[in-house]
């Protein structure tokens, strides 16, 4: 690994060997699931992306090129991550998700299951899930049952549809508003 200072930027040089055109689709794919939205160009032999104007990344077939920010703690850490990425995936250590799972990642079906799942962690035996029928077959419920205590969740709007106890409510919207941020992308 070599590294450079140049005008308030570092760069940094990672080589793979010979890992091949596979090895630069799993990183992409790998930045992608990291990162979510970025800027992305394509030549023949070069792949470059951008990472919220702090981070450009150049991957070619044999090797990486890591450009950030200097004094930058986002900038930093972003490069930071990238770097014991690409070394856990050149380890052999990998576990992307194909164009089509990340796909699947971003529809709202992951994310309602992702919630009725954190709903179920959280109240056990008391939470249950309950899918839509006849006219409302794209309605997602979910209720929350808690001796008297009752509440009603819409994971379709991600939103609480009913409920007879303050307490619950604020525990449930406090969790939903956890799943929302926890099923965005970091960026």
């Amino acid at each position: 690994m070599e590294t450079d200072l140049h005008k308030e930027r570092i760069q940094q040089r990672i080589k793979f060997g010979n890992s091949g055109e596979d090895a630069t689709n799993d990183i992409y794919l790998r930045i992608i699931q990291m990162f979510g939205c970025i800027e992305k160009t394509t030549t023949k032999q070069i792949t470059r992306l951008q990472i919220l104007d702090e981070v450009r990344i150049e991957i070619s077939v044999d090797d990486i090129l890591i450009d950030w920010k200097k004094n930058s703690m986002i900038s930093e850490t972003i490069a930071d991550s990238i770097v014991i990425m690409i070394l856990g995936l050149h380890a052999g250590k990998k576990s992307v998700l194909s164009e089509s799972g990340l796909r699947e990642r971003e529809s709202d079906a992951w994310k309602i299951q992702e919630l009725q799942n954190l709903f179920q962690e959280q109240f056990g035996d008391s939470f249950s899930a309950n899918e839509g029928v006849g006219e409302q077959e794209d309605v997602r419920n979910g209720s929350v049952t808690i001796g008297k205590s009752k509440a009603v969740i819409d994971f379709s709007t991600m939103k609480l549809v009913d409920c007879n106890s303050n307490p619950l409510k604020g525990r449930v919207e406090s969790i939903l508003s956890i799943g929302q941020k926890l099923t965005t992308p970091l960026c």
